[in-house]
């Protein structure tokens, strides 16, 4: 199922990096926080749109 199939307003959800996208070098905006900044504001604007969150 789709981003787009679950409210037509929602925008994909955020892919994860993968391991080799983050140096490990403890970069202030490394790839792992800045997916997860973006997770957080796609779950809050699902919710806002009312949908159900599995995770």
């Amino acid at each position: 199922m789709t981003d787009s199939s679950i409210h037509p307003d929602l925008p994909p959800k955020p892919q994860p990096p993968v391991d080799y996208d983050c140096c490990g070098g403890g970069c202030a905006d490394c790839e792992l926080r800045i997916y997860l900044r973006e997770l957080a504001r796609w779950q809050k604007q699902a919710r806002q749109l009312g949908v159900a969150l599995d995770d």
